[in-house]
């Protein structure tokens, strides 16, 4: 397996995580020399060296020397999709420069996790979205979603519309984003084991400290290795 998307079914499920601890997984457990990319990143305002956000627990996850600006071709202040915040700092998105950042990254490394935002249909360009750009790279995909109410529609669609596109489904994640043992909770991994036509691979825990203090890598490869059904990786 040579390179991973990670998308989600929504924003906040917790694809920060999954694709760090992907990363942390095949760097310290299978030896791997892993590549990280978040190819657009919202909702941070830096001055100097920036050790903070998305693209920098990747980076920390995976072990990788490449800069942030490798890693993110393309920062905005405001929180909002790649269009829009693209519009607002009157900024121009040249998607060549965004895949020729990935091939360098492609080339370099065994293997290349790359984080999404938001979902499939967040746009990055004017009638350009994710779901363009994983089909365009042809690159696999996994799936994070939340554990909790809605997962099972928000899943199923995602899966569905990925199908559609002739997109490689590696798989679902459920993250514990919140923690709560309620009944949606208890029920949904076995109604979406039910109803998915790809492999639900596990939940990952609610571990509200995990990057708190930094980024441990034996820790969150310990957590992964424990929680992710990881014989996906191995082809």
């Amino acid at each position: 397996m040579k390179n991973i998307f990670v998308t989600g079914t929504d924003t906040g499920v917790g694809k920060t995580v999954i694709s760090s601890g992907i990363a942390a997984y095949l760097s310290t457990r299978k030896g791997l020399d892993v590549g990280v990319m978040k190819p657009f990143e919202s909702g941070i305002e830096t001055t100097g060296e920036r050790k903070c956000g998305d693209t920098w627990t990747l980076k920390e996850a995976s072990g990788s020397e490449d800069t942030v600006n490798e890693i993110n071709p393309y920062l905005f202040k405001a929180p909002l999709a790649p269009e829009a915040a693209a519009f607002l700092e009157k900024a121009v998105i040249d998607m060549e420069r965004v895949t020729s950042a990935y091939n360098k990254l492609a080339a370099r490394h065994d293997v290349v996790i790359v984080e999404g935002a938001g979902g499939l249909l967040v746009p990055i360009t004017d009638g350009f979205f994710y779901a363009d750009l994983i089909r365009v790279w042809n690159i696999p995909v996994i799936v994070a979603s939340r554990l909790t109410l809605g997962t099972i529609n928000h899943t199923l669609l995602t899966c569905g519309h990925l199908r559609s596109m002739g997109v490689k489904v590696i798989g679902v994640v459920l993250n514990d984003t919140e923690g709560e043992n309620d009944i949606a909770s208890q029920t949904n991994p076995a109604m979406l084991k039910k109803y998915l036509d790809v492999p639900l691979l596990g939940v990952f825990p609610h571990t509200p400290d995990l990057f708190k203090k930094g980024v441990d890598r034996e820790r969150l490869a310990d957590l992964f290795a424990r929680n992710i059904d990881c014989s996906v990786f191995e082809d």
